[in-house]
């Protein structure tokens, strides 16, 4: 039963998922979860999340990048950027259309599986709410994912911080182990579609 345990806590979150998300009083109850680990990382990664682990030249890059948006999509612009976690990413681009965002998400590929996954979100306050059955919520310099657990159907939130600079999609899936290109291809044109960008908006 350990092992069992054990293999199910290494799976990616994409895979813990449930198809369904939580209800008002489930994600108000995460939200208050986050905000609580906000005040007080969790002991276990406090390195990953007090450290900020980003030089001078990503955070001004960020910060540029974020303020060229702010005018054309300023909902999102709180958002935008490479959420990390011990063995995730949340890569979060501004769209051209007003309160939306392409969000790609890296991870240790499952057996059998990709390392990678794409959903498009929509801005509604402190939130985005995403295609993929969870709620990203921001708080300075740290991002929550809040969704339903597939394992026992409960209410979770995994937690993500210090935002760097935005990879082209290409190359941030030039560090995944390779994609089939039909999977490849079928991302980077969903990404497209959306009006999605990892470059300045066109004045």
């Amino acid at each position: 039963m350990v092992n069992l345990i054990i293999v199910a806590s290494c799976l990616p979150i994409i895979a813990q998922q449930s198809r369904r998300y939580p209800t008002e009083n489930e994600l108000q109850q995460l939200m208050n979860r986050f905000r609580n680990f906000v005040a007080s990382p969790s002991p276990g990664n406090r390195d990953l999340y007090i450290r900020d682990g980003r030089n001078e030249t990503e955070i001004q890059k960020l910060k540029a990048f974020v303020r060229a948006w702010l005018p054309v999509n300023p909902d999102v612009a709180p958002f935008i950027g490479q959420w990390t976690a011990p063995e995730e990413t949340q890569n979060i681009y501004p769209s051209t259309l007003k309160g939306k965002v392409c969000i790609i998400q890296t991870f240790i590929p499952p057996p059998n599986g990709s390392g990678i996954s794409f959903a498009q979100g929509t801005v509604s306050g402190k939130y985005i709410k995403t295609t993929d059955f969870s709620f990203l919520i921001q708080q300075g310099n740290y991002l929550g994912s809040a969704f339903i657990d597939t394992r026992n159907n409960q209410p979770f939130i995994y937690e993500y911080a210090w935002p760097r600079p935005l990879l082209d999609p290409a190359q941030l899936m030039s560090h995944l182990p390779p994609l089939p290109p039909a999977e490849r291809n079928r991302l980077l044109q969903q990404f497209k579609e959306a009006g999605c960008s990892d470059t300045l908006p066109k004045r």
